[in-house]
């Protein structure tokens, strides 16, 4: 069961959110509503919950004041937003849970799955203190939502089965298909699984130079260093990595280069 706490300034979407979790998560257990800053803070003081439904925008401040009061954040955060579709790709970017308003059902069902999957890993892991957001997590969200108009995403946070790294996207050099998992490749030479599929990292990542040249394999256009001519061809990394290029890929990915097939 997980104990949770409604921060949202609209009464009547606290009290929709509220109908929603009693009739379609029987695993959630509203503990308490708030619709400020202030008091948000004093009702997860007396709760303690494990989950948060979080407001951007409060009544008397927004939601990150109330998470930058308590440092390392004890509890899991699900965000409601009415943000437009580019602020949106900063929560993805930020790898961090968001229902969008008016809140669709299903939606809200898999965010709590998420949550409830999420908890159970580490608790199994028994990572303790690792459940919530920390200082660098919550940073790299409010960082990206600042450059959210431009698209200008400085920070990505990459989820793992102990916690997150957060990079630069210029630090990726490549991104490697594992069924529904994704390795990313740094260019530290650190590698790094991560539970959401290379779909996912194509469409974040795609105002980075980044190209997906085959259907297992997205890589950063600035780490090229050779492409080897052939049916598709294939491409060698800076880090000695070399990738066939999908015979399907091979158009698309000369013109992004502004090459010739020839």
């Amino acid at each position: 069961m997980l104990n949770a706490i409604i921060v949202e300034d609209e009464r009547n979407t606290q009290e929709l959110l509220k109908s929603y979790l009693e009739e379609y998560c029987e695993d959630v257990a509203v503990l308490a509503m708030a619709q400020g800053v202030k008091t948000a803070i004093a009702a997860i003081e007396a709760h303690k919950p494990d989950l948060v439904f979080l407001d951007i925008e409060l009544m008397d401040g927004d939601g990150f004041q109330v998470l930058e009061h308590f440092g390392t954040v004890p509890f899991d955060v699900i965000f409601t937003t009415a943000y437009n579709q580019y602020a949106l790709r900063a929560f993805k970017f930020s790898a961090t849970d968001y229902l969008l308003k008016p809140i669709d059902i299903e939606e809200l069902q898999e965010a709590v799955k998420r949550v409830a999957e999420k908890r159970d890993t580490l608790k199994k892991a028994q990572s303790e203190g690792a459940l919530g957001l920390d200082n660098v997590h919550l940073q790299a969200l409010v960082q990206n939502l600042r450059g959210a108009a431009t698209s200008t995403f400085r920070k990505i946070v990459l989820p793992t089965n102990n916690g997150f790294t957060v990079c630069e996207p210029s630090d990726i050099v490549r991104c490697e298909a594992d069924r529904n998992y994704t390795y990313i490749f740094l260019k530290d030479k650190r590698k790094i699984l991560v539970s959401k599929t290379i779909k996912e990292y194509e469409e974040m990542l795609e105002d980075h130079d980044f190209f997906r040249i085959h259907q297992s394999h997205l890589i950063n256009l600035h780490y090229l260093k050779n492409y080897i001519r052939g049916r598709g061809g294939a491409v060698e990394l800076t880090d000695g990595t070399v990738i066939d290029v999908a015979a399907r890929k091979k158009a698309d990915f000369m013109r992004r280069l502004s090459l010739s097939e020839e």
